[in-house]
C-alpha cells in the first residue's frame, strides 16, 4: 500500500486547475460591465521571449534556475542532530523540520514594502524607507529554526511510521514547532526576527545644492499582528488536523502537488487567496462568498499564490532530486523509504505560477503583458492599486495566463528544434530532449523569472513594480492599514 492512500484526500475540486481556468476566462472573456482588462498579452513578444528561453535552455541543457538552498538563505536541516545518524527516523525528523521552516516562511511572504514609520529633523527631511527583502526573512527564520539543531537530547521528538500513516513530532525547542506557532504572539515574533534582520543604514541623495535628502533604509517585517495570526493558524490547524506533524499532512496528498494544494486551503483558511467578482463594484471579495461556494463559483477568480509556492518550495527541498545524506536501507525498514519520497509529488505540471509582483513586472519589461495607459501611469508612479480591485486582479491573471502560454510554446520550440534538426544527434538524445522538455513548467519558468528579475531589479534595469498592501484571512481579504 502506498503512503496515505487510505487518508487520501477529496480532489472533486482542483485549485491548480481552479487558477488556470479562471485566470483565463478572466483574460480572454468579456466582463460584466462591458470594459476591457487592462493588461493584455503581446503574443509577438510571447514568441521571442520563448525563443530566447528555448536558445538559453538548449545553449545549458537546462533551464538554469538557482537550487532551493544555493544561497543558502533557507533552513535546510543540514546540521540537525548530526552526531545522531543511527536513529532510523533521522531523516524524517528533518524533512519535518524543513516542512515545518516552509510552511511558517510561506505563511508571511507578503508585502515587504510598506513602513510603519517616517522621520523629520529641521536640518534635512529624512525619508524612511523599508529595506527588508524576502531573504532577509527567510535568513532570519532560517536562524531560529538552527538555535536547537544540535542539541543531542531533543525533548518531544518522536514518530510513527506504518503502511498507513507518518507521524513525526518536531521538539519541542524547535521554534517552528506546531506548538510554539500556536503560541506565538507578535513581541515573540518580533524578538525572533529582528535581531536577524540588517542594522538600518543611512543614505545621502544630493538632488542639487539645496534640496538635500537623507533616506533612513529600516529593515522591520510589517503588520505583526497580522502575520501572528497566520503562524497561530498554521500551528493550531497541524495539532487539530493533522496530528501535530507537517509530514503527516503532505503525506495525506500521496505524492500529488494538486491533493496538497487543497489540503492546505481546507486546513489553512489564510491561504485561501481567491477575489468574487459577484456584483463588483470595486471592493474585494464579498464576506458572503464562503469558502466551499467559492470552489464552483463561476464569479470567483482563484490565485492560490502562497499555497502554491509553499508546495514548491517543499518539492524543491525535499522531493526534487534530493540526495541528502540519509540512513542505509539496513538502518531502515521500508515502509520509512516511501516516506522519504512524500515530496516528491508526480503532478508538478499542474502547478502555476505564482501572481505576486516580480513575475509581472519582469514580463511587463520584456513586453509581454502591456498595461493600458492608466493602469502603466499608477504602477509606474508607484501608486497603490486598489486591494483586489479589477486592475490587480488583471495584472495576476494575466500573469498565470503568460506563463502558461510561455510554457507551452518554449516546449513546442524544443521539440520543433530537434525536428527541423533531422532528429536526434549525438550532442542531444530523445531521452535528453525529453528531459528538457519535462524540466519545463509553470513552477522552473516562474523560478526562472523571478531569479531574472532580481538581478535585473539590483542593477535598477527595471521599472516599478505594481504595489497593494494586502493579505487574505478566512474566506475574504483583509484590509491592512498601515500607520
Amino acid at each position: 500500500m502506498s503512503p496515505a492512500s487510505a487518508t487520501a484526500p477529496d480532489l472533486k475540486f482542483s485549485p491548480t486547475s481552479a487558477v488556470r481556468n479562471s485566470s483565463r476566462r478572466w483574460m480572454e472573456g468579456p466582463r460584466a460591465d462591458g470594459r476591457k482588462t487592462a493588461v493584455s498579452i503581446n503574443h509577438h513578444a510571447l514568441d521571442k521571449f520563448a525563443a530566447e528561453i528555448t536558445e538559453s535552455i538548449l545553449a545549458n541543457r537546462s533551464l538554469e534556475v538557482t537550487e532551493w538552498d544555493a544561497d543558502g538563505w533557507h533552513y535546510t536541516g543540514t546540521n540537525y542532530r548530526k552526531g545522531d545518524t543511527d536513529d532510523e527516523y533521522y531523516e524524517l525528523m528533518r524533512m519535518e523540520r524543513v516542512a515545518l521552516y516552509i510552511l511558517t516562511l510561506d505563511a508571511i511572504n507578503f508585502c515587504f514594502w510598506p513602513l510603519s514609520s517616517a522621520t523629520e529633523t529641521s536640518d534635512t527631511t529624512m525619508r524612511a524607507k523599508n529595506g527588508l527583502e524576502y531573504e532577509h526573512l527567510a535568513i532570519a527564520l532560517r536562524k531560529a529554526a538552527e538555535a536547537d539543531d544540535e542539541e543531542t537530547v531533543q525533548a518531544g521528538e518522536r514518530g510513527r511510521v506504518d503502511d498507513e500513516t507518518v507521524i513525526i513530532h518536531s521538539a519541542s525547542a524547535y521554534a517552528l514547532s506546531p506548538s510554539n506557532l500556536s503560541n506565538l504572539t507578535p513581541t515573540t515574533l518580533h524578538s525572533m526576527l529582528q535581531p536577524h534582520f540588517p542594522p538600518s543604514s543611512l543614505l545621502h541623495d544630493d538632488k542639487d545644492d539645496s534640496d538635500q535628502e537623507d533616506i533612513l533604509i529600516q529593515y522591520e517585517l510589517p503588520n505583526l499582528e497580522v502575520r501572528c495570526k497566520l503562524l497561530n493558524e498554521i500551528g493550531r490547524s497541524l495539532l487539530q488536523k493533522h496530528d501535530g506533524s507537517a509530514l503527516s499532512m503532505i503525506a495525506k496528498a500521496n505524492k500529488s502537488a494538486d491533493a496538497l494544494a487543497r489540503i492546505i486551503l481546507d486546513s489553512f483558511p489564510g491561504f485561501r487567496d481567491f477575489v468574487d467578482t459577484n456584483g463588483w463594484d470595486g471592493a474585494p471579495t464579498s464576506p458572503s462568498c464562503e469558502w466551499e461556494s467559492s470552489k464552483s463559483s463561476p464569479s470567483v477568480i482563484h490565485f492560490y499564490k502562497r499555497a502554491q509556492i509553499a508546495i514548491a518550495d517543499i518539492w524543491a527541498a525535499l522531493g526534487r532530486g534530493q540526495h541528502r545524506s540519509r540512513p542505509s536501507s539496513s538502518e531502515r525498514s521500508t515502509t520509512n523509504h516511501a516516506y522519504h519520497q512524500i515530496c516528491q509529488f508526480n503532478d508538478m505540471d499542474k502547478v502555476t505560477t505564482f501572481p505576486d509582483y516580480r513575475v509581472p513586472q519582469i514580463l511587463r519589461h520584456v513586453d509581454v503583458l502591456q498595461y493600458n495607459p492608466s493602469l502603466a501611469h499608477f504602477v509606474d508612479d508607484q501608486s497603490e492599486l486598489e486591494k483586489g480591485g479589477v486592475d490587480e486582479v488583471s495584472i495576476r491573471a494575466g500573469t498565470v495566463v503568460a506563463v502558461e502560454e510561455l510554457v507551452r510554446r518554449v516546449k513546442e520550440s524544443i521539440i520543433s528544434r530537434a525536428v527541423a534538426s533531422g532528429g536526434d544527434s549525438e550532442e542531444q538524445s530523445q531521452s535528453d530532449r525529453q528531459k528538457l522538455i519535462d524540466d519545463v513548467s509553470a513552477v522552473t519558468v516562474d523560478w526562472y523569472l523571478w531569479q531574472r528579475g532580481e538581478k535585473l531589479d539590483r542593477l535598477n534595469l527595471l521599472g516599478p513594480h505594481h504595489r497593494v498592501r494586502t493579505t487574505f484571512l478566512s474566506h475574504c481579504m483583509l484590509y491592512i492599514s498601515f500607520l
